[in-house]
């Protein structure tokens, strides 16, 4: 996954750089350097794997605690 890709799968979420890595279990630093050199392949599958879910799994995804 892309830079820009991984930012816009982020806006279609709904959700800024930091709450992606809140939701991703990573730091705040880690969670900005994937929007300029792209996440690592675990975050990137999780990412897409969260995409693809329907849109009522994916608010229930992004809501867990």
């Amino acid at each position: 996954m892309t830079p820009a890709e991984y930012r816009a799968a982020l806006s279609v979420l709904g959700l800024s750089q930091l709450a992606a890595g809140r939701w991703l279990g990573v730091s705040n630093k880690t969670a900005q350097n994937y929007a300029t050199v792209g996440p690592s392949g675990p975050a990137a599958r999780a990412i897409r794997l969260l995409l693809s879910l329907p849109l009522d799994m994916r608010q229930a995804a992004l809501n867990a605690d």
